[in-house]
């Protein structure tokens, strides 16, 4: 609650002489660093005989909220700021003093919370954030939400159920992003190729990528990086998990996870497939915009990146095919927690309320940095007259699971890429390596 920092002065008026005859001097208000003025009128009950109504202006401090994030990039940092202003000039009351964090983020979070000195509202991972859950250092957001009448029902379901443990709700997501199939139209156009739909499935991307690949002059058809964020999707769409439901153990042995890392790998085997590193690159998205990649699945922060870079490339996007599972995708997204020991949950609330609306919701939106979480603006007009985007955002609602694999998770990516690059580096059998992993992270659930 604000306290409010006043010295009210009463003046006395009496019969004497000797009171009549030495004004009263006025006491200075406090200054108080970093305030807003707000001025008041305040009634001084004395004696009816001797009573005056004076007016007193008064300091009033502002509560406090200290925010904090990592900062990805000059453009991301500026449109935040750009959101806190506003939010000032509607909310006086409340000074946002943003602290974004360089380097190791968790590390500097987890530190600073064992320290009791962490921020009111921060930046979680969909990662990591069930760490912050289960150590009950998070501020339940149920109330607050209906206090301002939000409802999970305003953002889209894979994303608030995202940050949903044990029934209570603990962050709301920012923003997100999930895997589109981008693919070359000039390339396509030279094959003689229709164009991808949001309905292909495997054997049309397996055809088209043969029909598009040039080994013998470095062009493949399809991407195949060794990436724990790219090959889950196709496990999905296997019909298989990564975890089981409550994350004590693994189905990376399955026969759906088997059966997806022999498709993916088998890509690269027939020559219609590559990874970034036998053509020279670290990042399939420089590929792509090289024309030595016709496909390749990746998240929104490829649009820009394509418009920067190579401005002449002309793209679409569409949903990732569909496997024999049916639809699969990754959800990559943030979300705004608050600490559980803040001292002003109310007034923290009232930013993440706002950074989160649909009004600033809408402005990441036509920002072209991130999609926004609200499930409203799923009819935009940016949306209908950017369909690129909108294939990125319309996967959230097909088959998408989060970017989340438990306590281990950080194990099972690190094992995910290793059993891809035996495969690929090493010509291990898909079942051997896969079942490796597997053995890998059991054993790392096993240490926790």
């Amino acid at each position: 609650m604000n306290r409010v920092f006043a010295f009210l002065s009463v003046l006395l008026i009496a019969a004497f002489a000797l009171s009549a005859c030495a004004p009263q001097a006025q006491p200075t208000p406090e200054k108080i660093v970093e305030t807003v003025v707000v001025r008041e009128t305040q009634v001084v009950e004395v004696p009816k005989e001797v009573q005056v109504e004076k007016t007193v202006e008064v300091e009033k401090e502002q509560t406090v909220v200290r925010l904090s994030g990592w900062a990805s990039s000059p453009s991301e940092t500026a449109l935040l700021e750009s959101l806190l202003y506003r939010f000032s000039v509607e909310n006086p009351d409340i000074l946002v003093k943003y602290e974004p964090i360089t380097g190791d983020y968790k590390q500097a979070l987890l530190t600073s919370i064992a320290a009791g000195t962490e921020p009111d509202v921060y930046y979680m991972d969909i990662f990591w954030w069930q760490e912050l859950a289960k150590n009950d250092v998070l501020q339940p957001l149920d109330d607050l939400m209906a206090s301002s009448g939000v409802k999970k029902e305003d953002f889209i379901p894979a994303l608030i159920d995202a940050f949903t443990y044990e029934g209570v709700v603990y962050g709301i997501p920012k923003d997100f992003n999930t895997l589109g199939l981008f693919y070359n139209k000039d390339m396509f156009d030279a094959a003689g190729l229709e164009y991808p739909t949001d309905d292909w499935t495997w054997d049309e991307l397996t055809i088209a990528a043969e029909a598009l690949s040039d080994p013998a002059n470095n062009v493949f058809g399809f991407g195949v990086p060794a990436d724990p964020g790219r090959f889950p999707v196709f496990v999905f769409q296997n019909g298989g998990n990564i975890m089981n439901a409550d994350f004590t153990d693994t189905e990376l042995d399955s026969e759906a996870a088997i059966g997806a890392a022999q498709f993916y790998t088998d890509l690269r085997a027939f020559q219609i497939g590559a990874l970034p590193s036998d053509l020279g690159e670290g990042w399939q998205g420089t590929l792509f915009g090289k024309g030595q990649l016709a496909m390749v699945y990746e998240g929104g922060w490829l649009i820009p990146y394509l418009r920067e870079q190579f401005p002449n490339t002309k793209y679409g996007v569409v949903m990732p095919p569909a496997g024999p599972g049916g639809e699969g995708n990754l959800i990559f997204t943030v979300a705004w927690g608050i600490s559980k020991n803040s001292k002003n949950p109310e007034a923290a609330w009232r930013v993440v309320d706002f950074l989160t609306n649909e009004a600033s919701q809408k402005t990441v939106l036509e920002s072209g940095f991130a999609l926004p979480s609200r499930t409203a603006l799923k009819d935009s007009d940016y949306l209908k007259n950017n369909p690129n985007s909108a294939a990125i955002f319309n996967g959230s609602f097909n088959g998408a699971r989060p970017f989340f694999w438990g306590a281990v998770g950080s194990d099972v990516n690190d094992q995910m890429g290793k059993a891809i690059e035996r495969i690929f580096k090493e010509g291990q059998a898909v079942a051997d390596s896969m079942k490796q992993a597997a053995e890998a992270v059991r054993k790392a659930l096993a240490d926790q």
